[in-house]
């Protein structure tokens, strides 16, 4: 039986209200058109505890960026290629590179979206963008546009997708607690925020089909 395309793809610091400013039109048309919700976090606020939360399905917080990736049992279970994740530095997975400034915006999109429409054939994929975390630039927008690209091609790979964030822009006093779930899944609980820890759980069910 052939694996199932399933997508989980985090954008670090992706908001609703910048893609709606910047009119994203694929970002915004799967908001009108699949399951949408807030993801809400207001701990787990660098990238690796939030990635470690999503993919071990349970609230873990660390200090900085791990040496060396634990067992997650979220890709264990799931057997899913790994592209970017911030979990270490430099990421988790292939292509890989450094939460810094020096990778350039479309050098690690494009990298991101061609590895994963490639693994896509063959399965689950879970991959990561941080270019708006690690990249100050005077026009958002230009950035919002070459993320709105690639999650189009993305989503029209995938058979099943999550797209999320798992906080919002940095701001004063941290990130923004609130960030974007879209998927083709519905939200775990229908009239409360997404919990990272609940992403990890809906894209394993997506690939299991429990």
């Amino acid at each position: 039986m052939a694996r199932v395309k399933a997508l989980m793809l985090g954008v670090d610091s992706l908001t609703y209200k910048y893609f709606m400013k910047c009119n994203s039109r694929n970002l915004l048309t799967l908001l009108d058109t699949t399951f949408r919700g807030v993801t809400e976090n207001r701990t787990l606020q660098n990238p690796a505890s939030a990635w470690l939360t999503v993919l071990t399905e349970r609230e873990t917080q660390v200090q900085g960026f791990l040496q060396k990736a634990p067992e997650l049992p979220v890709v264990s279970e799931t057997k899913a290629t790994l592209i970017n994740v911030p979990i270490t530095n430099p990421t988790l997975g292939s292509p890989s590179f450094t939460m810094d400034p020096s990778i350039d915006i479309k050098d690690e999109v494009g990298n991101v979206v061609n590895a994963a429409l490639e693994a896509l054939d063959s399965g689950p994929v879970i991959a990561a963008i941080t270019a708006l975390e690690r990249v100050a630039i005077p026009n958002i927008c230009s950035l919002y546009d070459v993320i709105d690209s690639a999650v189009r091609k993305l989503v029209l790979a995938a058979d099943e997708f999550i797209i999320f964030s798992p906080y919002g822009p940095k701001a004063t006093s941290g990130y923004d607690p609130y960030g974007v779930y879209l998927a083709s899944r519905p939200r775990p609980n229908e009239h409360e925020t997404v919990k990272l820890w609940e992403i990890g759980r809906v894209f394993t069910i997506m690939v299991t089909r429990k």
